[in-house]
């Protein structure tokens, strides 16, 4: 859990950053800013599609492997 917190909080800086200069470049409003990395931090910490925080397998879930040198048939 400390990796999650702490990727949301460099992610939300990064944001910030990026979406600051966006906003002084294209003309729009300083709020824009901290949205920008309110919602990268959201979307990180969330994590919708389980790209990045994968859950951990256990021995259990792990499909058998045959021996080695075991023959099919």
């Amino acid at each position: 859990m400390k990796k999650r917190a702490l990727a949301a909080l460099l992610w939300f800086y990064a944001g910030w950053y990026a979406g600051a200069i966006v906003a002084f470049y294209v003309g729009l409003p300083d709020a824009i800013g901290p949205l920008v990395g309110a919602a990268a931090a959201v979307v990180i910490t969330v994590d919708p599609r389980g790209m990045i925080w994968n859950a951990r397998r256990s021995a259990r879930t792990l499909p058998r492997q045959p021996a080695q040198g075991a023959v099919r048939s």
